[in-house]
């Protein structure tokens, strides 16, 4: 669905098209959800501030994709996990992992047990984690960091088993540079090289270094990895941002 802005915001353009990723507009969605479209790659936005391409008010529908973030109600609980369980990354924080990769569930570790405080009291505390295959370090369990499988991407993985012969496109081990495994890699680095231009906080080392260890040191990049952004036209570099 395309909406088109009538309210200009920092991150909205008066009259300019926005391709609806997900719409709750039926009057059934709870009261802080209902009016609301997200718009993938730049936010949640009232209904309001929109229209359809002929001018009109959005549609009285709901339209999900289900692959989009849920309600914290909703979101992945450790319960029903079980070993074998693909899962994706949803995180940049990790060393070992990449942002929107898949994983396969190795061990699922639960431990819970009385814990003694200052005063005398008892509490119990639960720490669960997660082994994914193909990584060495066992990483706590976080709702915020992994989603399951959607529904379409579950039935992709397997109408190309069926059909192809294809595995499910699990990440199993660490690759040389993490980066590699990022989709838009090239607009990765132009980013990150421009947020490391306008740190008000950079000194000392040359903007390349910056990149590497302070905007972006989980990606374990190196200044060659931004050499040859560093040899092109700006008006190329700015063509890899507006990709």
């Amino acid at each position: 669905m395309i909406a088109i802005c009538k309210r200009p915001t920092k991150r909205l353009v008066k009259g300019a098209r926005y391709e609806v990723d997900s719409l709750w507009n039926d009057g059934t969605n709870q009261r802080w959800l209902e009016g609301r479209l997200y718009i993938k790659g730049i936010g949640r936005f009232v209904v309001g501030n929109f229209t359809d391409i002929n001018g009109n008010d959005l549609p009285k529908i709901n339209k999900v994709n289900p692959v989009q973030p849920l309600p914290h109600s909703a979101r992945l609980k450790f319960e029903d996990l079980k070993n074998g369980d693909i899962l994706i990354c949803t995180s940049g924080n990790y060393k070992s992992l990449v942002q929107g990769g898949m994983y396969q569930i190795e061990k699922l570790i639960d431990k819970s047990g009385p814990v003694q405080s200052y005063n005398g009291s008892t509490w119990t505390r639960t720490d669960q984690s997660i082994k994914f295959v193909g990584v060495k370090r066992t990483l706590k369990f976080s709702s915020w960091s992994f989603r399951a499988l959607s529904s379409e991407e579950s039935r992709d993985i397997s109408l190309n088993q069926l059909l192809h012969d294809q595995e499910a496109p699990v990440i199993k081990q660490k690759p040389a540079k993490k980066i590699d495994l990022i989709p838009d890699k090239e607009r990765l680095l132009v980013d990150i090289l421009f947020k490391a231009v306008v740190d008000t906080n950079r000194h000392a080392i040359t903007i390349p270094e910056w990149a590497c260890q302070k905007t972006a040191p989980k990606l374990e990049l190196e200044t060659a990895d931004f050499e040859h952004l560093l040899e092109m036209p700006l008006k190329d570099v700015i063509k890899l941002m507006e990709k």
